[in-house]
């Protein structure tokens, strides 16, 4: 059942689900979380009670305000916590997600048990930047255009495999911009400046950081760069492009699951 709350002005929809040790999952760009981590919920919550937000762009999540700010939605997914009484958690984001779970980890050392971060990046450069302001141009023109660019970079030439023509492809496009979080946008630009550098020493929690060895959106070597950047994280890397809870699903669970098993 989704629940809210309000973070200032904005109210936030999150969804409680399982039970055990306390584990937030957090959805990038474009996302929420039933689209993002439906799979995840049905595998981990006979283990852990799982907390997935919708932060500001998604869902049922309600905030109007042209520029998003990572403070807040860092704020936003410890709030959800809070809410429901949960002290100490586990966090594992994914894309945007992972910035925000590496920040919160950062800000909130004594509250993040353990941080999975899947995709994620310690800054924006320039290439970033222009990626993401293509991304917002895409997403305000026509958004079954834009969900066709994003498989295009999304997946990697495996995923291929599983289709016979391009009509097909075209299909899996209408059908992902129809899911495609109204705030895409707004969620776009912050991802053109992010810099959360100089909060990653602060990171105390074990940490497992996952690369995706065909991204094409968050190339690998930039993740690999967030766990160097992370003291005693460890690194390991999956063979998918950028979209890997739909490429490699199931992989990606084991990773995680294998993980927690060791932190919990």
């Amino acid at each position: 059942m989704e629940k809210q709350f309000r973070v200032g002005q904005v109210d936030v929809a999150y969804a409680v689900e399982g039970n055990g040790p306390a584990l937030l999952l957090i959805h990038g760009t474009g996302g929420s979380y039933d689209t993002t981590w439906s799979e995840m919920v049905k595998a981990l919550s006979s283990q852990y009670t799982i907390i997935t937000p919708n932060y500001s762009g998604s869902g049922n999540t309600v905030d109007h305000r042209e520029k998003l700010e990572l403070d807040d939605l860092v704020e936003q997914n410890v709030q959800a916590m809070s809410n429901e009484g949960i002290e100490q958690f586990h966090v594992v984001g994914y894309s945007l997600g992972a910035v925000i779970a590496a920040a919160i980890a950062a800000k909130y050392p004594n509250r993040v048990k353990s941080a999975s971060l899947i995709a994620g990046w310690a800054e924006s450069d320039l290439a970033t930047a222009y990626q993401f302001d293509l991304w917002q141009k895409l997403f305000q023109t026509d958004r079954t255009l834009f969900a066709q660019f994003v498989i295009h970079t999304g997946f990697s030439q495996e995923f291929y495999r599983r289709f016979q023509n391009t009509e097909q492809l075209q299909q899996l496009a209408k059908d992902f911009a129809a899911t495609l979080a109204e705030g895409t946008g707004r969620q776009s630009e912050l991802d053109g400046r992010i810099h959360i550098r100089p909060l990653l020493d602060h990171i105390t929690a074990p940490t497992l950081v996952i690369g995706l060895t065909h991204d094409r959106m968050v190339p690998v070597e930039q993740t690999k760069e967030l766990a160097s950047l992370i003291k005693g994280a460890s690194y390991h890397e999956i063979n998918s492009g950028h979209l890997v809870p739909w490429e490699q699903g199931e992989t990606l669970i084991e990773e995680i699951a294998r993980f927690l098993a060791t932190v919990s």
